[in-house]
């Protein structure tokens, strides 16, 4: 009997990938209503899965083999929808979260060395009584002797929540032992507070993500700026912050903008959502402000942003922003371990701008053209001085005032530099910033 050919694997996989899409969708993003499948499609999903595990010159894992089918098929829908596969949650949470399980601490090495260069105030590690400047000598038993585990400290400290980590440490020529709790860390979103011209009263802040508590961290900042004197301008530094929650974009805009629409929401069918101002939110209506974004900027950067601007609460200046102006929703379900990050509706800015931008290699110029939020400021860098930037803003981050004196002993001692802050003398952008503020307040 002659053998009939057979179809090209990647046919087979996308095939079944689309028939487990609509399974997935019927069973799950329908409240529990099952979508019966096309009976040519259930055949062929029957067929061709049995054909591969039977024929395929590899011996394929199943269960592997539909993680990326479904994988798959939620990636092709657009460049932001996602399936979270079990193994991946944890990591996807914390990313998006700001939350990791652990001690709270930032723990370095250098050369045959594992230093704490400080632990986070408030933090499991703080409580305990870790230090800037202990020496870590062994995790749970575990000496840090070799390179290998010490390139590993990290992940010997973390561990879930609930649980504890004993540290031997050194201090002082004195060993001892530190049992730290592990807890639910929130990363500081809020990496730089300073005033940048302390004579005319401007602020800068830079935030670095919308986690779950950024409204709160920029208000603190704002807070501990006018302390330091009269705070009569701001630059709120979003570059490279690729958003996060839409309600913490939402709560900081309702702290400058006193009235009228912040975003809108638009879905499918049509339930569209208004994000109004509240005056009885607006702790700063009139305190004059630059917004600083470049391409790295995105979504909940760019809302608000768009806000601002369309408010003329603010002038941005930089480089056009990324332009992710999609809606995604996270869906989980009871008994199930993985996660669905689905593309839902666009934003639109208070004056009806879509931000979402045409990311595609077939776009036409004109497309290319359309969304994102453009400066009102234009101002680049050269590669070098973005390099500084990219590591300014997304590697380092300002100790806590508290440690500040023993961190730079820590940093004499063992020969690295302490973190600045950006710095308008080697940072354009930030200079045109700080420019365009002074100009505000003429």
């Amino acid at each position: 009997m002659q053998q009939q050919p057979r179809l090209p694997l990647w046919f087979l996989v996308v095939n079944w990938a689309l028939i487990l899409f609509a399974f997935v969708l019927g069973s799950y993003l329908g409240n529990g209503r099952s979508i019966d499948l096309p009976d040519e499609q259930s055949s062929a999903l029957e067929i061709v899965y049995a054909e591969v595990l039977r024929s395929h010159i590899e011996p394929p894992n199943g269960p592997e083999l539909l993680e990326r089918a479904i994988a798959g098929m939620v990636s092709g829908l657009d460049e932001y929808s996602r399936y979270i596969p079990p193994v991946d949650v944890q990591s996807y949470d914390e990313r998006s979260s700001g939350n990791y399980e652990g001690i709270g601490a930032k723990i370095v090495t250098h050369n045959d060395a594992v230093i704490v260069h400080f632990p986070f105030p408030g933090g499991p590690a703080a409580e305990a009584g870790l230090q800037p400047g202990d020496r870590v000598l062994a995790v749970d038993g575990t000496s840090l002797d070799d390179a290998e585990t010490r390139a590993n400290v990290v992940q010997l400290v973390r561990g879930p929540a609930n649980s504890s980590v004993k540290l031997r440490i050194l201090r002082d020529d004195a060993e001892r032992v530190i049992e730290v709790p592990r807890k639910s860390v929130q990363r500081p979103c809020v990496k730089w507070t300073h005033m940048i011209d302390r004579d005319m009263g401007l602020g800068y802040v830079h935030l670095a993500d919308f986690h779950p508590t950024s409204a709160k961290q920029v208000f603190d900042a704002i807070e501990s700026l006018e302390q330091v004197g009269d705070l009569r301008g701001l630059i709120l530094d979003l570059r490279y912050d690729g958003g996060g929650s839409l309600d913490q974009c939402i709560s900081i805009a309702r702290a400058f903008i006193p009235s009228g629409i912040i975003a809108t929401q638009m879905r499918r069918a049509g339930e569209d959502k208004v994000y109004m101002a509240k005056a009885d939110e607006c702790r700063w209506p009139k305190l004059p402000m630059v917004v600083l974004v470049n391409e790295g900027s995105a979504s909940a950067s760019e809302v608000l942003s768009g806000a601002l601007q369309d408010h003329d609460r603010a002038v941005i200046v930089g480089m056009r922003t990324h332009g992710k102006g999609y809606v995604n929703t996270v869906y989980s379900w009871k008994n199930h371990d993985f996660k669905l990050k689905l593309t839902t509706g666009s934003y639109r800015t208070p004056s009806g701008r879509n931000i979402e931008r045409n990311h595609s290699t077939l776009a036409t110029p004109a497309d290319k053209e359309k969304g994102g939020i453009i400066p009102d400021v234009k101002a680049d860098a050269t590669p070098e001085q973005r390099r500084i930037i990219v590591t300014t803003l997304r590697n380092a981050i300002e100790p806590p005032k508290q440690y500040r004196d023993a961190y730079r002993a820590i940093a004499k001692k063992y020969g690295f530099e302490v973190e600045q802050p950006p710095n308008p003398t080697t940072d354009p952008q930030l200079d045109a910033a700080l420019t365009a503020l002074k100009q505000r307040l003429e």
